[in-house]
């Protein structure tokens, strides 16, 4: 029997590390929010330990982040950090919903069946992040006194992993994205596009002015995004992107995104109706895709959406400036 007393002496140490593990990190965390507190950054209603018996974990009461500088805030009733004992560098952080946001000023709310987040660390003092990501299920973005979600989707999914060469491998999508009824009327009258975006995926690798990591002092800014396949699937049209970007000193991007469709004509009709491209433009550029999807072999049209000095357009139509991806500090 002496198996038998060797896997009670091992259960039993682990249940003492999970407990004194959760203890340390409930300190850790609450003395780190109280730092949050005093600077105006964030700030929680009280820290308990959690986990137990396998895991070390933190239960967080009305955790709360405030990024002044960006004028945005997130709570949330509750959320639990976690990491098994056998991998204490991995941790995953589930939310209680609703939680509140506020970007730019607006007050938001958001909803879903299932909020969680998972961070893959490594070793040092900043403790660098490796991996990072977010799942939500059924979410609704709702605008303060709003009756109806200003955004929903049936799931939301985001991965993000270091690679060898210090650079992001991003992998994001959201299934059933409702946007809010009428928009489309508003932005391309007639175009006849649903409120609800079939699929959004995305597959990218970004580069970084600095690696992120869960101490670090500041955010790390984008320097550069290289598009391997971007796909929106709306209303029976399907467009796919792909290319590379580098950001300027402005914070804007420079380079070519080159766009590719086989529903060229439905995605002409939607770029007239919301004003993009002239209705006089129209012939020639009808007469220009049906050219161009003749000479391809999948009947598919591609054309180049490029950004160069503040500015962009796709193909030869000119579409005014380049909008701004990151605030430089």
């Amino acid at each position: 029997m002496r198996w038998l007393g060797a896997i009670t002496a091992l259960a039993a140490l682990g249940a003492a590390a999970s407990w004194g593990g959760g203890t340390l990190l409930a300190r850790q965390a609450a003395e780190g929010f109280a730092r949050l507190a005093a600077e105006g950054r964030g700030g929680a209603a009280s820290v308990s330990a959690a986990g137990f018996p396998l895991r070390i974990g933190a239960a967080v009461t009305a955790p709360a982040l405030d990024f002044p500088e960006a004028g945005g805030r997130w709570q949330a009733p509750s959320a639990e950090l976690a990491a098994p004992l056998w991998a204490p560098l991995d941790w995953r952080i589930a939310a209680t919903a609703p939680q509140e946001l506020t970007l730019a000023g607006q007050r938001f709310t958001l909803a879903a069946t299932d909020s969680v987040a998972t961070l893959g660390l490594g070793l040092g003092a900043a403790l660098p992040l490796r991996r990072a990501t977010l799942t939500l299920d059924a979410p609704r973005l709702s605008v303060e006194g709003a009756t109806a979600p200003a955004l929903a989707a049936q799931d939301v999914t985001a991965t993000a992993t270091r690679a060898e060469d210090g650079r992001w491998q991003i992998v994001a999508g959201a299934t059933a994205l409702a946007l809010p009824k009428g928009l489309n009327d508003s932005l391309a009258p007639g175009a006849g596009l649903p409120d609800v975006i079939e699929t959004v995926t995305v597959d990218a690798t970004a580069s970084l002015d600095t690696p992120p990591a869960l101490m670090a002092e500041r955010m790390p800014e984008l320097t550069a995004l290289d598009l391997s396949d971007a796909h929106l699937s709306w209303g029976g049209r399907a467009l796919d992107a792909r290319g590379a970007l580098t950001i300027d000193a402005g914070g804007r991007p420079e380079g070519t995104i080159t766009l590719s469709t086989r529903d060229w004509a439905a995605w002409l009709k939607v770029a007239v109706a919301a004003g993009l491209v002239e209705a006089k433009r129209v012939p020639m550029l009808t007469t220009l895709g049906a050219y161009l999807a003749q000479q391809s072999t999948d009947g598919a049209v591609e054309l180049p959406l490029a950004f160069a000095q503040g500015r962009m357009s796709l193909g030869p139509v000119p579409l005014g400036r380049a909008p701004v991806l990151v605030q430089r500090q």
